[in-house]
């Protein structure tokens, strides 16, 4: 079996059930495929070594290829950052955090067994509902992610990858955050198959849900601009798609594509960076008119550009939904801070500025003059005609 593994480079390459009815280590039985992603492939599985195992009591697991080794500094890479994976994954304890049972090798793929959520995916209960979701759902649905993130940043994690396909919803409507694939974690990062320690993530994690400061790449320095308040962002993202139905990349220019080249590859990322860091976002009420105000407040101080004006802590966002939800008014206090701009803003509109002026300065230097001298041709042509 190990030699017809080996023979996949890719996760998109394996056929789906692969590994159905496949043991792995005498532990685990796989059972069937009920997900994948570009980084990884998720098994229903058993717990064979579980004296206490019941039929309703499953397991998931994600198979992810192992990192590549190239020299004696790679490997010690690739076995810090197991150790910083399991150290942290036995130390989350939010209910709202899918659970890690175990983490190992499996010829040459990384599993991460844990706990299986009978139900379905929030993108799938979006996809059900046409795109957008009640008021009432949203309150309460939106305050249980926060609460769950706010579970994840306590252990001094950033998902960097929230969005509707990494929020589980089981059948009694508990919701359970997952796929910490690109996690940051004290300074790692795993990325398709490649270990790296670095203070700067070099993958903004899903476009269309990534915060700006995940897009910033003019900056040269080693600086780790991320922080928990991207995932809060992300948050914001999903929460004005779910009131409108619509992509928020897709607000100001529905022409978006996808890229098929290099070329394309390259132009979409330039779109994508001056939407996130330049475009203004449009109100919700634009387009849904019927939102209720304090929410869409709330998403948009979610989606604030500047990551000093948005929500400190997702406990925040969790707590102004459920006063929301209630009926209490809630108080919006907007403080502009610059400093906390990044240097492809101000560069923005440092440039705005200066055509601004430039117009102004052609105005005061040209345009008064040449009236004055349209004025003084009609005067004489009159008195010619007069004369």
């Amino acid at each position: 079996m190990a030699e017809n593994n080996l023979k996949y480079t890719r996760i998109d390459e394996i056929p789906t059930d692969y590994f159905a009815n496949k043991k792995i280590s005498g532990n685990y039985l796989l059972i069937s495929e009920i997900g994948r992603g570009t980084f990884g492939l998720v098994y229903k599985a058993k717990d064979l070594s579980n004296p206490s195992y019941s039929n309703e009591n499953f397991l998931a697991v994600k198979l992810m290829f192992v990192p590549n080794i190239k020299n004696e500094n790679d490997r010690l890479r690739e076995q810090e950052i197991r150790d910083e994976i399991k150290k942290y994954s036995t130390q989350i304890f939010n209910p709202r955090v899918v659970k890690i049972q175990d983490y190992l090798q499996w010829e040459n793929f990384l599993l991460i067994v844990m706990e299986y959520v009978d139900g379905q995916s929030l993108q799938e209960m979006l996809k059900e509902k046409d795109g957008t979701l009640t008021f009432e759902e949203i309150v309460y649905y939106f305050s249980e992610i926060a609460l769950g993130l706010q579970g994840v940043h306590d252990m001094n994690m950033i998902h960097r990858d929230i969005k509707p396909g990494n929020i589980l919803l089981s059948k009694d409507k508990k919701i359970k955050i997952t796929d910490f694939g690109i996690s940051h974690v004290k300074g790692f990062v795993y990325e398709g198959g490649n270990a790296k320690r670095t203070l700067k993530p070099s993958s903004p994690g899903t476009p269309r849900f990534a915060s700006p400061e995940q897009y910033i790449e003019s900056d040269s320095s080693n600086e780790d601009k991320i922080s928990f308040q991207s995932d809060i962002y992300s948050l914001g993202v999903m929460m004005y798609e779910a009131t409108t139905g619509v992509e928020l990349i897709k607000v100001n220019d529905p022409r978006l594509f996808r890229p098929s080249n290099d070329k394309d590859k390259k132009d979409r990322n330039s779109y994508l960076l001056d939407q996130s860091l330049v475009a203004e976002v449009i109100l919700p009420s634009t387009i849904n008119p019927a939102i209720d105000k304090a929410l869409e407040n709330i998403i948009m101080k979610c989606l604030e550009k500047n990551v000093a004006d948005r929500y400190k802590t997702a406990s925040e966002v969790a707590k102004d939904l459920k006063a929301i939800g209630k009926g209490e008014k809630i108080v919006f206090k907007k403080i502009k801070n610059e400093s906390y701009k990044s240097d492809t803003i101000k560069k923005l509109e440092n440039e705005n500025k200066k055509f601004k002026t430039f117009i102004q300065s052609f105005i005061n230097a040209r345009v008064v003059p040449i009236i004055a001298c349209i004025f003084m041709i009609l005067i004489l042509f009159m008195l010619v005609l007069i004369w």
